[in-house]
C-alpha cells in the first residue's frame, strides 16, 4: 500500500459528473412517484390534518460533497413537515409544563407515513427494486437510477426554551423509528452548514481531505487491515471536522501526515473524547454514535499507511 502524491490527489477528487447526474435524476423521479401515488387529500381528511406536506432532499456524503467514487452513501430523505416529534429534556420544569400544555398530538403517526411512502414506491417499482429495511427503504438494482437508501422521517425539535409556540427556541432536525423500535434523531441541515463553513475556511482543503481519508478506508478494507464497518463516512467527516484549520495545508502528503498525527495525539491523550459532531449538538463518541475501539481500529490502519509510505 504505497501511495504517491498523484494517487493522494486522485483520492481527494469528487466522483465523475455522470454519477452526480444519476443521483439527481433518481431524487427527482422518487419525488414524482410520491406526488402521484401518496393520497394526500385522503390522509388529510382521514386523520383530520390541516396540511400534509413533506420535503425531499439528499443527506450524507453526496449532499455534503464529500462523496467518493463507487460509494454507496446516497441517502434520500422524505421528511414529513406537517407534524413533528419533540424533546423537552433541556427545558426547565416550568417551560416543560408550558410545552406540554400547548401540545396537540396528531392522529397520524410516523409508522403510517413510512408505510405510505413504501406503498407508493412499490406501486411504481415493485417489491424487487424496493425493499423495507430496519432504518430505511432500500432502492436497488434499477438500470436507470442509482442505488439509494430512502429515509422517511418526521421533523424533530429539541427544545431549548419554551414559553409559548411563538416564543420558543429549538434545535430542529429529523426523527424516525427503526423497525427494531429504536428512535433515531439526526441534524442533517446543521451538519451541512458546518461542513461548508469548514471547507470555506480551509480554501476547500477540508472536503478534499475528507475524500482522501474515506478512500484510505476503502483501501484498508480491501487489504483486510480494518473491518468494513469500523469507520462510517459520517464519522470520518465529523472526526476531521474537529481538526483545526491550519492542519489542512500543504500538499496531500503533508496534509495527511499533519492531520493523522493530530488525530493520533488526541486519541492517545484522550482529548478526542471532547470531539463533537459537525452539527454542534452531539458528541462524536457515545453509545449512540461512534465507539472509540472502532475509531482506534481505523487510526491503526492509517498508521500502517503512514509507516508503510514513510510519510
Amino acid at each position: 500500500m504505497i501511495f504517491t502524491e498523484q494517487q493522494l490527489e486522485r483520492f481527494s477528487n469528487p466522483p465523475p459528473k455522470y454519477q452526480s447526474d444519476q443521483i439527481k435524476r433518481t431524487q427527482e423521479t422518487i419525488k414524482e412517484v410520491l406526488q402521484k401515488n401518496i393520497p394526500n387529500a385522503q390522509i388529510r381528511e382521514q386523520f383530520e390534518m390541516e396540511s400534509f406536506n413533506y420535503d425531499i432532499y439528499l443527506q450524507g456524503s453526496y449532499k455534503n460533497n464529500t462523496n467518493i467514487a463507487n460509494s454507496s452513501d446516497v441517502d434520500i430523505v422524505i421528511e414529513l413537515t406537517s407534524m413533528y416529534y419533540y424533546d423537552t429534556q433541556l427545558l426547565s420544569e416550568s417551560h416543560r409544563i408550558y410545552k406540554n400544555r400547548d401540545n396537540k398530538p396528531s392522529k397520524y403517526s410516523f409508522s403510517e407515513f413510512k408505510n405510505a411512502v413504501l406503498s407508493a414506491l412499490v406501486k411504481e417499482f415493485g417489491n424487487t427494486i424496493i425493499k423495507r429495511d430496519n432504518k430505511c427503504l432500500r432502492f436497488r438494482g434499477h438500470k436507470n437510477y442509482c442505488d439509494a437508501d430512502i429515509i422517511p422521517c418526521c421533523t424533530y425539535k429539541q427544545y431549548l426554551f419554551y414559553e409559548n409556540y411563538s416564543n420558543s427556541r429549538a434545535n430542529e432536525g429529523i426523527e424516525f423509528q427503526a423497525d427494531s423500535g429504536e428512535w433515531i434523531v439526526n441534524f442533517p441541515h446543521q451538519h451541512f452548514v458546518s461542513l461548508n463553513r469548514k471547507s470555506e475556511s480551509t480554501s476547500g482543503n477540508f472536503k478534499e481531505s475528507v475524500r482522501m481519508f474515506k478512500n484510505f478506508r476503502e483501501q484498508l478494507i480491501e487489504n483486510r487491515k480494518i473491518s468494513a464497518g469500523c469507520a462510517k463516512s459520517y464519522f470520518i467527516e465529523n472526526m476531521l471536522y474537529n481538526v483545526p484549520d491550519n492542519y489542512f495545508a500543504g500538499n496531500f502528503t503533508e496534509r495527511f501526515k499533519a492531520i493523522f498525527d493530530k488525530l493520533a495525539t488526541d486519541f492517545n491523550n484522550n482529548t478526542i473524547d471532547n470531539y463533537i459532531c459537525a452539527n454542534g449538538i452531539n458528541n462524536l463518541f457515545s453509545d449512540k454514535t461512534w465507539r472509540k475501539d472502532l475509531c482506534k481500529e481505523y487510526l491503526l490502519g492509517l498508521n500502517f499507511i503512514r509507516d508503510n509510505n514513510a510519510f
